[in-house]
């Protein structure tokens, strides 16, 4: 099998596992222990849902574009933390920009050193 996240980044699967992953940053971030990630399948730091593989699949669509668009006021912290994430990696990047996992365990540690 041939598999290129570029053309799945920013589906709904996607988005919750990275939901997932916010969520056990900030748990294991708690602790008063270093802790190590390893992530052993992680692929780009950063992912264009303009880029041609993206625009292909459309899969961004019933994702994080629909995710985008929902209300997220009574979302659990998690999920808030989540679009702070979001927003920081357009606001820093582009608006077609989506995260990887390494963007994430990156921009948990440079938050995290404030």
């Amino acid at each position: 099998m041939n598999y290129k996240h570029a053309y799945h980044a920013g589906n709904f699967a996607d988005v919750v596992k990275h939901i997932l992953l916010v969520q056990l940053l900030n748990q294991l971030g708690q602790k008063n222990k270093p802790f190590y990630v390893l992530d052993a399948y992680g692929g780009r730091g950063l992912y264009s849902l303009s880029s041609e593989e993206a625009r292909k699949t459309g899969e961004a669509k019933g994702g994080i574009q629909a995710f985008l668009k929902a209300d997220t006021e009574k979302a659990p912290a998690a999920v808030k933390d989540y679009m702070e994430g979001i927003k920081q990696a357009k606001f820093t990047y582009d608006n077609k920009v989506y995260p990887g996992s390494p963007w994430w365990v990156a921009h948990h540690v440079e938050k995290n050193r404030r």
